[in-house]
């Protein structure tokens, strides 16, 4: 795991040096965002720092899964929804992006540089925020391990609970320990095991009702294949999908003997969505940063204003196809 000590004593820094820390996960936020949030929240908790999560976008917007952990941790921890923030936000708060380093992806699209700190695990590019603490580790499967590894730092005792948040966090960016999973992986899972998580539990926010269920479904049986090692998902011009449900198709054609998974719908107010994923040997974050998106090695997306799903399928196609994409690393 990168640097995590240093990250602990300079993190620790501004937190001590602050009034109130504002911690945000990127917009349309998903376990991995919010599980990282909740562990930094804890840890401001242990430096006796008032604090707070912005959850930018309404709660009926969000998966499933990921509404129930939101529901549930306005218990114990201080969420606040955007004209929240609004009236509490301080021109000196600390803020904190978990998950995210990119202005584009964000509720808040300016910091004053020196106090802001991201802890992230998606490659660093020259969008990314210019921030007085950066800590992107692109070796890390997800901001969930990051953070499970800083609460060990500190010593922290998470509840069963929290472990199992942040152990969802890491299940759904290695796809349930089946893709970017490193000995720092299971060091950690093991670490919230430990704690009281339970993969049984941790599963069970990945349920899905019915409706979304049955879309996910739909998706993966439209799947074209241009090759023996591709696969791309166009889904139905007229009808809508969420990122998260395109995001789940791709995840389920991995299953499959495919290198990479993709993909595309309509996400409604006339964008399409990508959403990409790969095993290993084709890097689906550098293949949407062609087509003005971002990711890692594994896992990217994009969305594409005032076109069909048909022509951003084109244009994926002409990125795809040389052989520099396919067959090794890029």
């Amino acid at each position: 795991m990168l640097d995590i000590k240093n990250l602990k004593v300079n993190l620790e820094q501004k937190m001590l040096s602050s009034n109130q820390i504002m911690i945000m996960p990127h917009i349309d936020a998903d376990f991995d965002a919010i599980a990282s949030c909740l562990g930094v929240s804890l840890i401001a908790e242990k430096l006796n720092k008032d604090n707070h999560i912005l959850v930018g976008d309404p709660i009926y917007t969000l998966d499933h899964g990921v509404q129930k952990i939101v529901e549930e941790s306005e218990k114990n921890f201080s969420i606040l929804y955007f004209n929240q923030y609004q009236e509490m936000k301080k021109d000196d708060d600390l803020n904190i992006l978990c998950d995210v380093n990119k202005p584009r992806l964000t509720y808040v699209k300016e910091f004053n540089k020196d106090n802001l700190v991201i802890i992230d695990h998606h490659d660093k590019d020259s969008e990314t925020f210019d921030a007085s603490l950066l800590h992107i580790d692109d070796t890390a499967s997800s901001a969930s391990e990051i953070v499970t590894g800083l609460l060990s730092a500190y010593k922290i005792k998470v509840s069963p609970e929290v472990a199992n948040v942040l152990l969802t966090g890491i299940l759904l960016d290695t796809n349930r320990l089946s893709k970017n999973v490193s000995s720092d992986t299971m060091r950690m899972v093991t670490k919230l095991l430990e704690q009281g998580a339970s993969i049984e539990k941790a599963s069970d926010y990945f349920n899905e009702d019915f409706n979304s269920d049955r879309k996910i479904q739909e998706l993966v049986n439209q799947t074209k294949f241009l090759n023996y090692t591709v696969a791309i998902i166009l889904a139905d011009e007229d009808k809508e999908y969420t990122k998260e449900e395109l995001a789940k198709a791709a995840d389920y054609l991995l299953k499959y003997k495919v290198d990479a998974a993709y993909a595309i719908g309509n996400i409604g107010d006339g964008v399409i969505s990508i959403s990409a994923r790969s095993k290993d040997s084709v890097n689906v974050g550098n293949v949407m940063r062609e087509l003005d998106g971002g990711g890692n090695q594994f896992s990217g997306a994009t969305k594409i204003s005032d076109s069909s799903v048909t022509e951003v399928a084109d244009r994926l196609r002409k990125i795809i196809l040389p052989p520099s994409y396919l067959g090794k690393k890029i």
